[in-house]
């Protein structure tokens, strides 16, 4: 039979035992290059090399032991001894290439991920600043590992010609360090800054090294022995080398650390590892954070005429929420050197959270001082678009996200954006790359989150149980998942899911009732929860107590908190709760007032998503425009999201349209998608694995 001339071939030609030899030969020279690369810190192409090397000369060795033969005699050519012989080297030869093929499909992915993605591009003067290593174990030494990266990298930050990742994505890929192809690819960046620290004594041995990204080959490295009071000059001297390395000639002037008493920036560095791990939690340590305010306030003492010092002290403040004490030392930094991004974006945010228009100018300001500062440029994206210019800021966000694509969270500013812009096939684009590049159920949440703006609510359903699978006591997972089955009209599974329903549950299952008697306790409880508040409004509308609404309002701030600075969505939900307070109230002309203010400005036309056309027709309803309010109502029905009953149904604005044959086909259009959701959902479920 064919196959046993084929075997016997196989036997003779003594291809098997070359094929066990020269594996285990590869696979021990492998081992001994991967361990040689890592210890000497040699590039990581060698390492691949090696192994494409293997794989490429596997068919080789095969050919060469299936026409050639090792004896005593030495080297011969072997026979073929039977009539198939030759039938038999053809089809050995297309197993060999077949399996050769095979193995480079198998490595292809891990080929790939070392490469660049072709939708950011990597520019030349690019550098990340790796996590320093802590190599003496010691944990007390950690703030001056971590401190040194993070001033190095804001340092650099402040060179111009350099682009900087940002710290949140340099965090991210510690577990490549090691992996330089790798961690540069995925920072997007064409170098990187490796180093360590180690205390030995009184002496502090910091090894450094800028590496190329789409090499792994060593540009410079050094190593400095120093004394704690010379960590500053040493932080400097590092700076200076590697701006040195990536613009040699350079004249300008370079950067000064944030202080250059030794002491403060002893104080500045502990504060500032003290805030990154109450900011890398999602709840604030109040403790720890009160901690990293008095070394802060230290730093100040220590150098009061350091800006960055004290902006740094306003941004912990206000990130406790004392924005009061954190008026004089943001002030103060501006007096000292407004020409900083860091302390305009401070600035920003404190006039944020006074809600001062001033904000605006001062995020523009940061961006155009570093237009590679991230969260500069998120925030600055983000009043553009709560005020309704949303040319460019689209663009804004994906800038954030090019500078830190590791961030989860840019991700998702950027997928909110697009989803309330109603472009949904770039949201799906992005729902792709968050597949591809995370895991876990943070990722998985953020998925379900982008789902539901694109109106596949069951798929956000599915990614919603992914994530609560893998997070079992994560209250939020439940929470989410039974707005979401409320949201397609399956009351009864979400009240299983919440038993006891938090007044946002109640609030989407239209219990207005329960919902006001829940909420009255919780706003004397919680009175500074703006949510509460609007929704016990837009509750008491329901059911006809139309002054307790605006009194309730009122104390928000509403309406002028909006037409100065709005800061929110809910503050944009409030005031038209408010219209249809004022509205119920037979004030009209107040009420009409409002509607007039929102319609005429044009910042909130032309956007095919529900919230935009809802409002427009609320507008137009209490000014009286039936005709234009029902046009408006139906330009709902190009919404990807679906517009939820609430807002519908049960605004006062739209009552005097029950009747009304189109406002009663916009209503049956949104019963009929959520039928169709709730129809769909167990197929949807089943083909992804998972079960309520």
């Amino acid at each position: 039979m064919p196959e046993q001339s084929f075997f016997a071939e196989l036997r003779k030609r003594k291809v098997v035992q070359v094929a066990a030899i020269y594996g285990a030969v590869s696979w021990g020279v492998t081992e001994v290059v991967v361990t040689v690369t890592e210890q000497l810190f040699l590039p990581q192409w060698i390492s691949t090399l090696a192994v494409i090397g293997f794989v490429v000369g596997f068919p080789v060795a095969m050919f060469l032991a299936w026409i050639f033969d090792l004896t005593a005699e030495g080297i011969r050519r072997t026979e073929v001894t039977s009539r198939r012989g030759t039938a038999s080297i053809a089809l050995s030869m297309l197993l060999l290439v077949a399996g050769t093929a095979g193995l480079f499909f198998l490595i292809k992915p891990a080929i790939q991920e070392r490469g660049p993605d072709s939708d950011i591009p990597i520019l030349a003067n690019s550098i990340a600043v790796l996590p320093f290593d802590n190599a003496s174990r010691n944990p007390n030494d950690t703030y001056l590992s971590a401190g040194l990266s993070d001033e190095l990298r804001d340092q650099l930050g402040r060179v111009s010609g350099l682009r900087i990742a940002a710290r949140s994505s340099s965090i991210a890929i510690r577990g490549l360090q090691g992996d330089a192809m790798l961690s540069a690819a995925k920072l997007g960046v064409a170098h990187l800054v490796e180093g360590s620290l180690r205390r030995q004594g009184n002496v502090l041995r910091v090894s450094v090294q800028l590496v190329d990204g789409a090499s792994g080959l060593t540009m410079w490295t050094d190593s400095f022995d120093r004394g704690p009071a010379e960590f500053l000059s040493l932080q400097q001297e590092i700076m200076e080398n590697i701006v040195h390395q990536l613009l040699p000639g350079s004249t300008e002037a370079l950067p000064a650390p944030a202080t250059r008493n030794a002491t403060a920036n002893e104080a500045l560095l502990l504060g500032r590892f003290y805030e990154q791990q109450v900011r890398a939690t999602e709840e604030v340590d109040t403790r720890l954070l009160l901690k990293a305010i008095g070394h802060y306030r230290d730093a100040v003492y220590l150098d009061p005429e350091s800006a960055l010092v004290h902006s740094r002290l306003a941004g912990a403040l206000l990130y406790l929420g004392d924005i009061d004490a954190a008026e004089a030392p943001i002030f103060k930094a501006l007096s000292l050197d407004p020409n900083l991004s860091e302390v305009q974006h401070t600035l920003g945010l404190y006039y944020f959270a006074r809600g001062l228009p001033e904000a605006y100018a001062a995020f523009e300001r940061a961006v155009e001082l570093d237009p590679d500062n991230a969260d500069a440029l998120e925030h600055y994206a983000f009043v553009r678009w709560i005020q309704g210019i949303d040319d460019n800021v689209a663009d804004l966000y994906r800038r954030a996200l090019e500078i830190d694509r590791q961030s989860l969270s840019r991700y998702g500013s950027l997928g909110q954006i697009l989803g309330n812009e109603g472009k949904t096939g770039k949201v799906l684009e992005l729902i792709r790359r968050i597949e591809q590049r995370f895991e876990g159920a943070d990722a998985y949440r953020l998925i379900s989150l982008l789902l539901e703006l694109t109106g596949k609510v069951d798929q956000a359903i599915a990614w919603g149980i992914r994530a609560r699978d893998l997070e079992t006591g994560n209250s939020d997972h439940v929470e989410w998942l039974a707005e979401l089955y409320a949201e397609i009209g399956d009351y009864e599974t979400a009240r299983k899911l919440q038993p006891t329903p938090g007044i946002g549950l109640l609030f989407n299952m239209r219990r207005y009732d329960e919902l006001i008697d829940a909420a009255e306790f919780l706003v004397i409880e919680n009175p500074d929860d703006i949510e509460i508040r609007y929704l016990l409004a837009f509750a008491y509308n329901t059911v006809g107590q139309y002054e307790a609404a605006v009194r309730i309002l009122s104390s928000t701030g509403l309406p002028e908190s909006v037409m100065i600075f709005p800061r929110t969505d809910l503050e944009w939900k409030g005031y038209f709760t408010l219209v249809n307070a004022t509205f119920g109230l037979g004030e009209l002309e107040t009420a009409q007032g409002l509607a007039a203010w929102y319609f005429n400005d044009p910042t909130h036309h032309d956007n095919p998503d529900w919230w935009i056309e809802t409002h427009l027709a609320c507008s137009l309803a209490v000014l009286g425009r039936d005709v234009e309010a029902l046009d408006k109502l139906e330009q709902t029905l190009r919404s990807p999201r679906l517009a939820p009953v609430y807002a519908l149904e049960d605004s006062l604005c739209f009552k005097k349209y029950a009747d009304d044959r189109r406002y009663q086909a916009v209503v049956r259009h949104f019963r009929a998608r959520r039928a169709e959701l709730r129809a769909r959902l167990p197929a949807t479920l089943a083909k992804f694995g998972v079960s309520l």
